[in-house]
């Protein structure tokens, strides 16, 4: 038993080490800030995406306004709605098209009444 739990440990460390230098190995090309800093020790880029432009211009701001439209769009379909014919006000229930038939009991009405 203690065989297993090693060995599934051990599996399961793995993968998530490949996973992380997958992950690693190619960020996502996007538009953002120009990666222009250097480290002044190695030289290096200290920036995952050299060379990205900055992000500026219609294309950018157009992608950004289909985003948030997509977001933003409620599309809930409720066929209940359909069947309201009035309004009748805060509080009341709306007239339908097959108008409840189940008594309403105002509160006080007969909840207080003792034998």
């Amino acid at each position: 038993m203690k065989a297993i739990g090693i060995i599934l440990g051990t599996l399961g460390a793995s993968c998530l080490v490949v996973s992380m230098a997958f992950a690693q190995a190619k960020p996502p090309a996007h538009p953002g800030y120009p990666a222009q800093g250097k480290s002044p020790v190695t030289g290096q880029s200290t920036a995952n995406d050299p060379g990205q432009t900055n992000a500026v211009g219609g294309g950018t701001l157009k992608a950004s306004q289909d985003f948030g439209t997509k977001a933003a769009m409620n599309e809930a379909n409720d066929a209940n709605r359909a069947r309201i014919q009035k309004s009748m006000g805060a509080g009341r229930l709306p007239q339908t098209d097959t108008m409840n038939t189940v008594p309403i009991n105002p509160a006080g009405a007969k909840s207080t009444v003792i034998n």
